[in-house]
């Protein structure tokens, strides 16, 4: 099999039809006219971060991951990882571990000291694949992940400081 050109980009308006097959695909959506309010909302927002996945011009799979800001007593930067899907056709092709180095990147762009975010279940073992060990589980069933960027955790401000 030859090797997939994988584009990620960051989701744009046009992208909705693809963003919603996807979003159904993946399970637990509403209606598709609230999906796409929330959808169109987010692209607008800094704080959140919506990379898409392309591959032969066919969007294959998205991440989400949203940043919190900062921690009202220690000041420290939180971004939470919400979604990371592909298609089933497309998987342990790469696209997701490419989807979630964009999402570690823009997490540490964002001078996050932590990223953290729950495990499906099933995807445990992609994690694991990647080096990360899950921490306690806070919810039942959903292992917990989190990275710590070291070289985040002095320049960790809250934003307006300085201002």
């Amino acid at each position: 099999m030859r090797d997939l050109e994988i584009e990620i980009r960051n989701a744009v308006k046009s992208d909705w039809e693809n963003m919603w097959e996807l979003l159904q695909l993946r399970g637990g959506t509403d209606s598709k006219e609230l999906a796409e309010s929330r959808f169109i909302s987010m692209l607008q927002k800094d704080e959140h971060f919506i990379p898409i996945a392309i591959v032969e011009g066919k969007a294959v799979g998205y991440g989400w991951v949203q940043d919190y800001g900062c921690h009202l007593r220690s000041g420290k930067k939180l971004c939470r990882f919400h979604d990371l899907f592909v298609l089933q056709e497309y998987r342990k092709k790469g696209i997701a571990s490419a989807l979630f180095a964009e999402i570690q990147s823009w997490a540490k762009e964002k001078g996050a000291t932590w990223l953290q975010w729950n495990a499906n279940p099933t995807s445990t073992h992609f994690y694991k694949k990647l080096g990360f060990t899950p921490i306690p589980e806070e919810e039942e069933g959903f292992p917990f992940f989190e990275i710590e960027f070291k070289e985040n955790l002095a320049s960790a401000k809250p934003s307006g400081e300085g201002d």
